[in-house]
Parts: C-alpha cells; structure tokens; sequence
C-alpha cells in the first residue's frame, strides 16, 4: 500500500521482472473499462488490447502481465492489504453468482461530471491531465450525498432486507429505474435457485 499523501503515483507497472511504463491519464482508463465492457471482443483480443495502455508493447503477454494492467486499473496499491484470515473469504465469494453491477464509468458518467464539479470544482472535461489514481481517490471520497454514491446505494440495497413494503416498493422502483445492463450466465441463475 502507498501513502498517497505523499508517495508519487506510479508511471509504471512491474511484471516477469520487466518493469513497463504504463498510460496514467484517467480518460484513458475510462477507455479501457468500456473495451473490457464490450461484448463484440473475445477474452483473447480483451487480453491483446489491454497492452496498448503500456507505452512499450511487451514480448509477451503473459498472465502476471495482465494482472498487474488490472492491478493498475483497480488502483491496488492504494488499498491496504487484506488480512491472511480472509483468505477463505474470498473463496467463498468466487462460489457466490454475479450480482449485477452497482456503478458503471460510462453510464453513470453525467453524475461523475456534475459530482466533480460540485464537490471539487472539477471540469472533467476540460483538466488537461489527471492521473488515474488521483481520480479513484477523489471519486472514492465523495460524500454520501453525492448522486454517485446515491446510486451506488440504491443499486447495492437488499430488498429483502426491508420489512416496510412502501419502503421496499420505492426502493425496487428507483433501482428499476436506474439499473445498469447485466446479463447472467446459466452457471449464475442456476446459483441463485439453488440458494
């Protein structure tokens, strides 16, 4: 984990020894969640074209290659390191099926927009450069009221979890309204009918 108070955010990233310089703008990596997001791309052109965000192409791609795009990406060195404990965790979260997504870059971007300009007097569309990992920190620490994190918490509510049916049904209703697209595959239905 780094200190992102002072520590400088990296230009680069490191794998099989060989240490790559790496794209940091933010835009650029909006670029890259939407190629991720496409669904025209197999997983092997995602995995060719996630080297274009090195500014040098690799020899070879190899798979701690791409974890340390995605590693990038997800901005983990920002994150403190998770206890040895929840090891058993995780596994038992990688059984559990697809929940659909809670935020996404580009349909969500009006109210990152207006939330940038609102809380931090940020033009997004018009700063010349802001490094990715900058962005992920300003975005994390938007207040509750901000129309990002709103959404985020209707989309995350468990209806079940409601015992007032008024509550529930407007709660239902909102994220109807501003659900994300989400498609599941059989293995993930048949998880959830399988309890």
């Amino acid at each position: 984990m780094i200190n992102a108070l002072y520590e400088p955010f990296p230009e680069d990233i490191e794998s099989d020894g060989i240490t790559y310089p790496i794209v940091t703008d933010f835009r650029e990596w909006f670029c890259f969640a939407d190629m991720l997001a496409d669904q025209e791309l197999s997983q092997e052109e995602k995995i060719y074209l996630m080297t274009e965000w090195l500014t040098e192409p690799p020899e070879k791609i190899t798979s701690e290659l791409v974890n340390a795009i995605f590693g990038f990406y997800r901005a983990d060195r920002l994150k403190p390191d998770p206890p040895e404990d929840d090891e058993d965790e995780e596994s038992d979260e990688q059984e559990q099926p697809k929940r659909p997504p809670v935020f996404d870059w580009k349909y969500d971007a009006a109210f990152i927009i207006g939330d940038f300009r609102r809380y931090y007097g940020i033009d997004l569309r018009s700063v010349k450069y802001m490094h990715w990992w900058e962005f992920r920190c300003l975005f994390a620490a938007l207040p509750d009221d901000s129309q990002c994190q709103k959404r985020i918490d209707i989309r995350s509510t468990d209806l079940s979890k409601i015992k007032d049916n008024d509550r529930r049904n407007k709660i239902a209703a909102m994220q109807r309204q501003i659900a994300l697209p989400f498609e599941m595959d059989e293995d993930d239905i048949a998880a959830i009918f399988e309890g």
